[in-house]
């Protein structure tokens, strides 16, 4: 998020100079706000929690610093002087503008909200998490925007410092900067995607027919091996990759079309095979497992939207916590 902040429109269209106002202590305002609207020194002091001279000394400070009288003592007790009158018109808005800009910060309302997120995540995660996630949000934020980036842990840090993804959803990185946060959302797994009537597939394959068959490894990288290999390494086995493939949304088409098969995380695999009618096999071995973390800049970490957000993604995710390639 760039500091530079321009095109603001400021109240009764004029600006204000950080020097100018550093001159004045604008406690001496809230002061005279106070007396303006109690109508007496007693009462504002009340008010502010403050004694009646420290309130009667701001009002003399403020007096001074404008070189005009502000009140006057009449029957009733203190008048204010036609300046006074006019002052107060000017600053009561401009104090009420502060007072609700503060409060609004501090808050967050969903359901009249107006901005965009984005939301970097893992290829097999934004199939598993995207359909639910957008109809959760325009549920309750149907004025929020959702921008969906490609991202993984090793991407995490550029797009969080470039401004290009307020939250990453991916593999927990093996370090995180100083400058981040992180939360853990689940621990994942992977089963074996297929057309298994087909194929002629068991629920459990063996492992001698597992090894038989022609794989598909998801890689953004194009790396033919991944952590399936690393697991069938130590024990000796090696499988058969076939074809490497760069996203999870390209599976669904040559599983159905070609002899292949899928190492896929176990949510994506859900929603794949429920979505296309494609089966899912448990692994003939342990299966390798990583754990999935959402990863946001610590300047947000207490913005209540982004708050919101991160308690929405958590709920979706359904599960207390504890990627890679298959």
């Amino acid at each position: 998020m760039s500091m530079k902040i321009s095109n603001i429109e400021y109240l009764g269209g004029a600006e204000f100079s950080e020097a100018d106002l550093r001159k004045l202590d604008l406690n001496l305002l809230l002061a005279f706000s106070a007396v303006m609207r109690t109508g007496s020194v007693r009462a504002a002091a009340e008010r502010l929690f403050l004694g009646p001279s420290g309130v009667s000394m701001a009002l003399s400070r403020l007096r001074l610093h404008l070189g005009e009288e502000l009140f006057v003592r009449g029957k009733a007790g203190l008048e204010p002087t036609p300046f006074a009158e006019r002052l107060f018109e000017l600053i009561a808005p401009a104090l009420g503008g502060i007072s609700a800009a503060l409060g609004e910060v501090g808050s967050f309302d969903p359901s009249s909200a107006e901005r965009t997120v984005r939301i970097a995540m893992s290829d097999d995660i934004e199939t598993a998490l995207a359909a639910n996630l957008a109809q959760r949000v325009r549920r309750e934020a149907p004025g929020i925007t959702l921008i969906l980036r490609t991202g993984d842990y090793r991407r995490a840090p550029s797009l969080l410092d470039g401004g290009e993804a307020d939250l990453v959803l991916c593999a927990k990185p093996p370090a995180l900067q100083a400058r981040h946060r992180a939360r853990a959302l689940y621990r994942e797994e992977f089963v074996l995607l297929a057309d298994g009537p087909r194929l002629g597939l068991p629920e459990r394959p063996s492992m001698e027919t597992y090894l038989t068959l022609a794989h598909v490894l998801v890689s953004a990288e194009g790396m033919a091996t991944g952590l399936t290999d690393e697991a069938l390494a130590k024990l000796g086995r090696a499988r058969r990759v076939a074809l490497v493939a760069e996203r999870f949304s390209t599976l669904p088409y040559l599983l159905k079309s070609a002899d292949l098969v899928a190492n896929v995380p176990r949510r994506a695999a859900e929603s794949l095979a429920g979505a296309f009618g494609l089966s899912r096999h448990a692994l003939p071995f342990e299966s390798p497992a990583f754990e999935v973390s959402a990863i946001w800049p610590g300047r947000l970490e207490r913005d209540p939207a982004h708050a919101w957000l991160r308690t929405v993604v958590a709920e979706e995710v359904g599960e207390p916590a504890a990627s890679g390639s298959g």
